[in-house]
């Protein structure tokens, strides 16, 4: 028992220091882009025969999406995060490159990518604001920043870009940051800011002129069983297009989050997310 305690011990040790040793820049650890990380991992040990059907739904989506590209160059995948949902093994055996994006990474991760010699780990913020949401509220403005459409990519040509569960989360920590130094932006400015950020990306993806595949929760139902006792609109009133393909994610079943209730996300996906579609939707009505 004492040699698998110090063990044990060292092992801790040694994740702590690769922990520790990881250069994540400042502004992201205070806004919590760190900690969620970590914890998101956390929660799928915990979690992790609840979350199989979902996982498995979108890797098997996003392999669908590679089998509609005419072209296998480059796949960009945005929102790669602790890599769980993104088939990356089968990604570099079709593409000469496969680009993983996300906010910042584990070195997990970077390590795990490592035994693909034509993947790339990329730390890149999609959204471009998440450092001016920083500076604007340790200046006590909230969530007073400018939010259009990234352009990253856009001169790189991809034949498969990837949005994979992250549409929904853009704005939760740049909010939750927001508030606790302004103590409450009025509920306008954060759907305003929200919704922007969703639109934006949206509009993002919807430039590029390969394979886009979305995947995003629409919902998070609260649910007593079978039944659904409760839901929040997890994208602001922004309405995707019709098309997709519909599941459940049993995200936090009780007591995860909540000790009464279970936490479930209606989740869809697009093989093809049909950009034409939304395009025509975000033009302006011409009045008569």
């Amino acid at each position: 028992m004492r040699e698998t305690g110090q063990t044990g011990s060292k092992s801790f040790a040694r994740t702590w220091l690769r922990h520790a040793a990881t250069p994540f820049p400042r502004h992201l650890r205070r806004m919590g882009y760190v900690r969620e990380l970590r914890e998101l991992a956390a929660r799928h040990d915990r979690c992790r025969t609840a979350w199989q059907p979902h996982l498995r739904n979108t890797r098997s989506l996003i392999l669908d999406a590679a089998k509609c590209c005419s072209r296998s160059d480059r796949a960009v995948v945005v929102g790669s995060g602790l890599l769980l949902d993104i088939p990356c093994k089968e990604l570099c055996r079709q593409f000469r490159e496969v680009v993983l994006v996300d906010i910042l990474h584990l070195w997990q991760v970077r390590k795990a990518a490592l035994a693909h010699p034509n993947a790339t780990v990329l730390d890149l913020d999609v959204t471009g604001v998440v450092r001016d949401v920083h500076e604007a509220a340790r200046q006590c403005r909230g969530l007073e920043v400018n939010v259009k459409k990234p352009e990253f990519f856009l001169d790189e040509p991809a034949d498969l870009l990837i949005s994979a569960n992250i549409l929904s989360q853009l704005a939760v920590l740049p909010n939750g940051y927001a508030t606790r130094w302004m103590r409450s932006p009025s509920a306008g400015m954060v759907r305003n800011f929200s919704r922007s950020l969703v639109i934006a990306h949206l509009d993002w993806l919807a430039s590029f002129e390969g394979v886009v595949c979305l995947i995003s929760d629409l919902e998070r139902l609260f649910c007593d069983g079978d039944d659904i006792v409760g839901r929040e609109d997890s994208l602001w009133g922004v309405e995707l297009p019709n098309g997709g393909r519909e599941w459940i994610w049993d995200l936090a079943p009780r007591p995860e989050i909540d000790w009464n209730r279970d936490i479930r996300h209606r989740v869809v996906g697009y093989r093809e997310f049909p950009k034409a579609t939304w395009n025509s939707a975000r033009q302006p009505r011409q009045t008569e």
